[in-house]
């Protein structure tokens, strides 16, 4: 690609075009007080498929085949694509939405941003349905009972739209549906990156986590998340063989990052053992990023390794 002064021109894939996202904010008002913390939100998916099965329009026939497809989609019929993709993940991102342990009141708000993907996109108006019946529930533990009292689409000028308020119908959610290229608009970067992780990242190789680990190791992960999503939701294969990407990584400049281990939950029935990642910061550098730049951007938007449609594994770019 053409580099300018200090910049480089990042190397679009044009297959992204064809892969639509939508961006909403789900407005969550409390009924009855509640204590949250950001790992709560790695429980959030089991109790929306609680909440899901709980609903007469999911629970069977189509209702439960859609419930299905929004939170467990199923395996690829292709054997070649089970053996190059991951298994396929729900088509929608949630970011966690508090950073700290946060005390709501009744009336209070809390502020839930989902990306949905492509083939998620159609199943938004169920994960809605999820949501307000979990509100019933308890967003945790029981507690923390709520509404989902509006819910806001990003347009294409940075701006939002209230596409449904609460005493609207249940009928459909008028986003503006955009290319994944819309949320990629970036037109040049500097030759050096800083990967900031944000939410504990949780990366197993052969059963065990990678506590400090390098650029090099991460970036596998990033690369099968993205194509294993665009695949599952996108219906594309974006890349017909990686190896040029990973001799890129290997000739990047990459110095000692400075990551931490985060431990942020219990691990389920085990109290005494703790489930977390690493976070902080790394530096790359080298000729290679305009040509790896689309990975660690789309990436970005999905996260990366163990729960991050439920916002483990988050990261930005920075420059």
């Amino acid at each position: 690609m053409v580099a300018m002064n200090d910049f480089l021109f990042p190397a679009w894939p044009d297959r992204l075009q064809s892969v639509d996202v939508v961006q909403a904010r789900f407005v969550l008002e409390f009924l009855t007080p509640c204590q949250v913390r950001p790992a709560d939100f790695l429980g959030i998916g089991r109790n929306l498929r609680v909440a899901a099965r709980q609903l007469p329009g999911l629970r069977d026939g189509d209702g439960a085949r859609n419930r299905d497809a929004l939170f467990q989609p199923a395996l690829s019929d292709d054997p070649v694509a089970r053996r190059k993709f991951q298994k396929p993940a729900p088509g929608f991102v949630v970011t966690i939405p508090v950073d700290q342990e946060k005390t709501f009141d009744v009336g209070d708000h809390l502020e839930l941003p989902v990306l949905f993907l492509g083939s998620g996109i159609p199943l938004m108006l169920d994960f809605l349905r999820s949501l307000i019946q979990l509100g019933r529930q308890g967003l945790v533990a029981g507690e923390g009972c709520f509404d989902v009292s509006e819910v806001h689409g990003r347009e294409s000028d940075e701006t939002e739209d209230l596409v449904w308020r609460q005493t609207d119908p249940l009928e459909a959610l008028p986003c503006a549906v955009r290319p994944l290229s819309w949320l990629l608009q970036k037109q040049r970067i500097t030759r050096g990156l800083t990967i900031t992780y944000l939410t504990p990242t949780r990366l197993l190789v052969d059963g065990k986590p990678l506590r400090q680990p390098r650029f090099a190791q991460v970036f596998p992960f990033m690369l099968r998340r993205v194509t294993s999503m665009l695949y599952a939701h996108g219906g594309i294969e974006v890349l017909d063989d990686p190896a040029e990407l990973f001799a890129l990584v290997r000739a990047l400049d990459v110095p000692d990052a400075q990551l931490s281990w985060n431990d942020w939950r219990p691990l389920p029935g085990r109290q005494e053992l703790m489930v977390g990642g690493f976070v902080g910061r790394m530096n790359i550098s080298g000729q290679g990023l305009e040509e790896l730049y689309w990975v660690l951007a789309v990436a970005s938007l999905f996260g990366i390794g163990k729960g991050a449609s439920y916002g483990a594994g988050r990261f930005v770019l920075s420059q």
